[in-house]
């Protein structure tokens, strides 16, 4: 299958490739990477951070899967999803999924 690529600081997000409405994955790429800097930048997060946000979300990662992605401690790992759920007044990795799709469905529209 042919893929779109998108690259965003560390990451790559892969969108499947549709020849049939070209036009439509360029907006789908050039928005969600859109939505989700400014779902960053909104609740302040360091670039590390959003880093791990997006592993957790894109791929699915394990706080041990980040680690070792990162190349830092899984007790980091736990650290920073502590801050970032502190910055965000939240509890939960389901609450911080929940509003971080909100938020690109609300950008994207």
């Amino acid at each position: 299958m042919e893929c779109i690529r998108l690259y965003s600081s560390h990451f790559e997000f892969i969108f499947p490739y549709r020849p049939d409405i070209e036009g439509l994955n360029d907006i789908v790429v050039r928005r969600t990477g859109d939505a989700i800097q400014g779902f960053s930048k909104g609740y302040q997060l360091t670039q590390r951070e959003s880093e791990i946000i997006l592993l957790i979300a894109i791929h699915g990662f394990s706080n041990q899967e980040i680690s070792d992605y990162c190349n830092i401690s899984e007790k980091t790992v736990k650290n920073h999803i502590s801050n970032i759920m502190g910055k965000m007044g939240i509890r939960s990795i389901r609450k911080l999924l929940s509003l971080l799709f909100n938020h690109v469905l609300n950008t994207c529209e």
